[in-house]
């Protein structure tokens, strides 16, 4: 087999990637907000925009043409940005009740992140999180061992997710080039698009992230065609969204750098 030498550098997102196993937290606070509001929404529909930075986020369910119905009749007012900012920032005060509730590290993040610092791989994080949310979530992370030399939030960019810039002044900040050589790995469609953007190699996670939507324990409770299923549809999602390879979780990273050659 051909050798294949490991990433200079890999940027890793958060929430269902290296902590909060089904990405549960921010669900929680738009489920709340969008309640708050009169508006309440589906799991599903909460889910849709995951990754990308939460006010955006925000955007894009209030301009889905259900919702947006719903907004004009029921609220009898336009799904403005008016409504966004507001509904923003009932979800900014909720969010961070939930952050240490889900700030453990996912099983085996620890001991992929010690494998590549052991290998000298430099480590990044990006997020559609801002730094205030951050404040709340990283000393849990890092209380668990979850800790990454730079970590660039979605307010500390000109434009989030799918723009690639968060990636570049991570590469910047960490001297590291072509980005052609790094790799980013998230478990959504805005993670895969921002590391597209960046011209990243791009790893989708599915069976602990946003795409299944599951915490371990209601995961575990399905069958095991179910959960196939459900992996099965995480993983087409990745893909299509630009993945070029999905792993289950992160605790699969080294075994598949290894398997490539490395």
């Amino acid at each position: 087999m051909e050798h294949v030498k490991l990433p200079e550098l890999i940027i890793f997102d958060w929430a269902g990637t290296l902590v909060d196993f089904g990405c549960c937290a921010p669900l929680a606070a738009f489920c709340r907000a969008f309640e708050n509001a009169g508006l309440p929404i589906s799991d599903e529909t909460a889910r849709g925009p995951m990754g990308s930075h939460k006010r955006d986020h925000v955007r894009e369910i209030l301009h889905d043409p259900e919702v947006a119905e719903r907004v004009r009749r029921q609220l009898g007012r336009e799904p403005d940005e008016a409504l966004v900012q507001a509904i923003y920032d009932d979800f900014a005060a909720l969010l961070p009740a939930e952050l240490p509730v889900y700030g453990a590290a996912i099983p085996g993040v620890v001991e992929a992140l010690d494998w590549l610092r052991e290998r000298r791989v430099r480590i990044g994080s990006t997020t559609g999180y801002t730094r205030a949310m951050m404040d709340v979530l990283e000393p849990v992370a890092r209380a668990s061992g979850v800790v990454t030399e730079v970590l660039v939030c979605a307010d500390e960019v000109s434009q989030g997710r799918p723009a690639p810039w968060a990636c570049f002044r991570i590469a910047e900040r960490l001297g590291v080039y072509p980005m052609a050589g790094t790799i980013k790995i998230g478990d959504t469609p805005a993670d895969m698009k921002e590391g597209r953007n960046a011209g990243m190699m791009c790893i989708g996670l599915s069976e602990c992230g946003n795409e299944v939507g599951l915490g371990r324990e209601a995961l575990d409770a399905l069958s095991a065609e179910e959960r196939q299923g459900r992996i099965w549809k995480a993983e087409q999602r990745l893909l299509e969204s630009g993945a070029d390879v999905v792993l289950k979780s992160v605790a699969e990273l080294p075994a598949w750098l290894e398997a490539r050659g490395a």
